[in-house]
């Protein structure tokens, strides 16, 4: 008999010693670890000790029988994937398609034929591995989706910041010559004006199209020329690009006879001055990916459950998207204030990551992404939703279902909105979907405690 090289745990639930003997034999020789429970009760028990990867259950047992077992197994997100082969002697078809009914994968009439039993088995189990691996490359194409993002996010910053270096260096050679010679000609009122002007420069920094900017210098050109000022046209350059529209207040500068050189002067220090805010926010919105990553990995390690802010998992999944969403989605978030809740954070984070991804492609990249947060007694309730195309009535059912999707053949397995399901229920919670063109509601109701 050929054995499998996974060493694959079974759990074998029967009343009779004879059949666990002749069970235990059999697969033992075929490779598999072997577990026993001799009830319904006792397999219940045994399982979270045993983890097994499939189940041979026997229907007929005193107290709990095959079928109840089967029932809470089912009912129980942390058990409801293992597959289960009934067993019995019964051959009434009722009982099979009972079984089957119940969430039973396949069914063994005794006398088990020791062949028929281990090809059966390792097929089911051959199904779960393949089942397992493309949940898991489910998981790393949206991880390396994360991972391309994540990079770009950090490397936009890291460049403003080589800029602003650069942009410092340059400026920094200028001012250092030439800044005592400037405040050496100016008299106490100029001076005055001098540092208004860098003050204001520093104020004035919002970003200007290039219409707007000749628009600018026009008009500053024109109000130079007024009073008037040699080199209007230089003046109203350099005044331009320090962000000035008012000249009252600079006057006295403009009225010295190197007014030029000063205000090439001033221009050198607000480069200086907007390099180093430019390093501040580039150095934070760095800080802020690199933290939402450590907090991504961190919450990976967890295997229980822990008390987690919801809207903190949110915003992780959003700083880990902002590559794909900046360009052309509008991202619009209303928090109400929400108690921690009893979860796997990094499941969680796997949902609205999940959520978010699928609604950003709806909208093919281009629209509004609203995420609302509240609390309805003892549970929480996330709402993601967007403009995109809205997903078909006759599909709105399956889609929760393993392997159904409607993209095009090789963008999905269509196991991410499965597993969005198995974790939800999992915690003990539900979701809900309302859809139509151009408006989709992912609607996620959590329980703060939940009920083991």
């Amino acid at each position: 008999m050929q054995s499998t090289p996974l060493k694959d745990s079974i759990l074998i639930v029967d009343d009779a010693p004879n059949n666990i003997r002749v069970l235990v034999e059999l697969l033992t020789q075929s490779g598999f670890q072997v577990a026993v429970a001799c009830s319904g009760e006792q397999a219940l028990e045994r399982i979270p000790e045993a983890a097994p990867s499939l189940i041979l259950l026997d229907i007929l047992m005193p107290g709990m029988d095959g079928f109840e077992t089967c029932r809470r197994l089912k009912a129980n997100p942390e058990t409801r994937d293992i597959p289960i082969i009934f067993m019995s002697a019964l051959t009434d078809s009722v009982d099979k398609v009972k079984g089957l009914e119940m969430g039973g994968v396949d069914y063994l009439t005794k006398p088990i034929i020791h062949a028929e039993a281990i090809a059966r088995i390792n097929v089911h189990l051959s199904l779960r591995h393949a089942q397992r691996r493309l949940i898991q490359e489910e998981k790393m194409v949206a991880l390396g989706q994360l991972i391309a993002g994540i990079a770009h996010e950090i490397n936009t910053p890291l460049g403003a910041i080589q800029a602003s270096i650069s942009n410092m260096t340059g400026s920094l050679e200028y001012t250092l010559k030439q800044l005592p010679v400037v405040l050496q000609t100016l008299s106490p009122i100029q001076k005055d004006s001098f540092f208004a002007l860098l003050n204001q420069t520093r104020q004035a920094q919002v970003r200007r199209s290039s219409r707007e900017d000749r628009q600018l210098r026009h008009i500053l050109q024109q109000q130079l020329t007024e009073y008037p000022f040699p080199h209007a046209a230089r003046l109203a350059d350099s005044l331009s690009r320090m962000g000035i529209d008012f000249l009252d207040p600079f006057l006295p500068l403009l009225k010295a006879d190197n007014a030029a050189a000063i205000l090439e002067t001033a221009y050198q220090l607000s480069i200086i001055q907007n390099s180093s805010q430019n390093i501040q926010v580039a150095v934070e919105r760095a800080t802020h990916v690199v933290y939402a990553l450590k907090n991504y990995v961190r919450q990976s390690a967890s295997k229980m459950p822990v008390y987690a802010s919801t809207i903190e998992g949110i915003e992780t999944v959003l700083t880990l998207h902002q590559n794909q969403i900046k360009h052309g989605i509008e991202v619009e978030t209303s928090y109400a204030p929400l108690p921690q809740i009893l979860c796997y954070p990094e499941e969680l984070i796997q949902v609205w990551s999940n959520l978010v991804s699928n609604a950003i492609q709806a909208m093919n990249y281009q629209g509004k992404l609203a995420i609302a947060t509240s609390q309805q007694g003892s549970h929480v309730v996330v709402q993601i939703a967007d403009t995109g195309q809205g997903i078909p009535p006759m599909v709105k059912d399956r889609i929760f279902e393993p392997f159904f999707t409607t993209k095009a053949m090789g963008e999905g397995t269509g196991l991410g909105l499965s597993i969005v399901k198995n974790i939800i229920d999992k915690h003990h919670g539900k979701i809900e979907v309302e859809s139509q063109p151009g408006h989709t509601i992912f609607r996620v109701c959590l329980p703060i405690h939940p009920i083991s």
